[in-house]
């Protein structure tokens, strides 16, 4: 099966909708018809109305809505698969072929097995038996004492009490889910973590609460009453002894509506990350959804952390190919040194002999000019002794002029040069 294409041009993506029907298209990109929906109304690309297929498919004329021209360039490409594209080019293409590969493990399983289709997790009670890898958390949980606002802690969790027991549900089937898909759930300190091979993360389930404006009892009005015309009285004896409210009740309550969440903590770059209850799910529902979105999660980093590896390799190879070709750079400058210093030695040896040889000479000569030749002739003997084959190699040698294998040899010739102080 061909790869399907995720990256498109508007006129492209106006031409798929306006040529396949938005539920099937969606299915397609395994994303929901409503979130493929929202990707053509961010990218400003009209889809057909409601009853479209329908009035087609009896025969009926229906009208195509053409795709009007824009100037924002960031709206010309469209990316699909998941929330606002902000991954990297290779965490894309990690999380792509990682819902491929799923997809291509569920479609083999279906081939060997009679049932079409998966069937829904059956949600088990735990009882008094919950999994063995959550045991310690549901034991702090059926144990936590509610604070001030009934809320009740355990690592990951902050619920309220009412939801104790539904909490203690969804953490047994979380860990069942998660072993039955080579992960699992741990307790470390004060956290709770999803563990699986490609790396671990920190999750939590948490309650939505929400704040609204106290309603006082008859009670609470009377004794505002009471202290509003006590500090009236006082007033008037010019008496400031009451300061700020005076209503003897909060300004607004803290209610905990029953809606959970179950979510990765951490940055995803855009990948969904939490499951809730709405009108059409629940968190026990999505658990199998939650562990697969957490694994994209994990492929997607793992595939930054790769590439990040392989650029601090590519950038550690030309700073140690640069600091090669400096190496080299200063044993050319030691070579030619050195060979000039032969060179001189050789040209003072040849002046020398000429001089030896040019100056006058006689039976007997006077014991200053004798000395002299005498003297230029050890200087002679011991410049040759310097610039002897052996003695040249033996320094050759000391200073590492021309090594075999040459250590500083780069295969790969000279590094280009830096540009500038993050170019290593």
């Amino acid at each position: 099966m061909e790869e399907i294409k995720r990256v498109l041009t508007r006129e492209e993506l106006h031409e798929l909708v306006w040529s396949t029907p938005m539920q099937q298209l969606a299915q397609l990109y395994g994303i929901s018809d409503r979130g493929l929906a929202k990707t053509c109304e961010r990218h400003l690309v009209p889809v057909p109305p409601r009853g479209f297929w329908a009035k087609l498919e009896a025969g009926q004329p229906v009208k195509k809505t053409a795709l009007r021209a824009v100037e924002n360039n960031a709206l010309h490409t469209v990316r699909i698969g998941f929330a606002q594209q902000r991954l990297s080019e290779g965490a894309f293409k990690a999380v792509v072929a990682a819902k491929a590969e799923k997809a291509k493990q569920a479609s083999q399983r279906s081939k060997h097995s009679r049932p079409a289709k998966a069937e829904p997790l059956t949600i088990l009670e735990p009882g008094e038996n919950p999994h063995k890898s959550i045991a310690s958390l549901v034991k702090q949980l059926r144990k936590a004492k509610p604070d001030g606002d009934g809320v009740i802690h355990a690592p990951g969790i902050a619920v309220h009490h009412q939801s104790r027991e539904r909490s203690v549900t969804i953490m047994h089937n979380l860990a069942r889910v998660c072993e039955g898909k080579g992960a699992r759930l741990s307790i470390e300190g004060d956290t709770l973590r999803l563990r699986c091979e490609l790396g671990s993360a920190i999750i939590s389930l948490n309650e939505e609460r929400r704040r609204i404006k106290h309603e006082p009892t008859p009670d609470e009005q009377a004794e505002y009453q009471r202290l509003k015309t006590k500090r009236d009285k006082e007033r008037a004896r010019n008496i400031w002894s009451f300061f700020g409210r005076i209503e003897p009740w909060p300004e607004f309550d803290i209610i905990y509506t029953g809606k959970l969440t179950l979510a990765y903590e951490g940055w995803t770059q855009g990948i969904r990350k939490s499951w809730s209850d709405g009108k059409s799910q629940t968190v026990e529902g999505s658990l199998a959804d939650f562990v697969d979105g957490v694994s994209l999660i994990f492929a997607a980093k793992a595939e930054d952390a790769r590439i990040a590896a392989e650029k601090d390799r590519r950038r550690n190879a030309l700073r140690h190919r640069r600091e090669l070709a400096e190496k080299r750079a200063k044993r050319e400058e030691q070579r030619l040194a050195y060979l000039q210093s032969v060179a001189g030695i050789r040209r003072e040896v040849a002046d020398l002999r000429a001089t030896i040889d040019a100056v006058p000479k006689a039976d007997h000569l006077p014991p200053e000019y004798r000395r002299m030749i005498e003297w230029a002739e050890g200087r002679v003997r011991e410049l040759e002794a310097r610039t002897t084959v052996e003695q040249i190699q033996l320094i050759l040698i000391s200073e590492a002029l021309y090594p075999f294998p040459d250590d500083l040899h780069d295969p790969e010739g000279d590094p280009p040069p830096k540009t500038n102080y993050w170019d290593d």
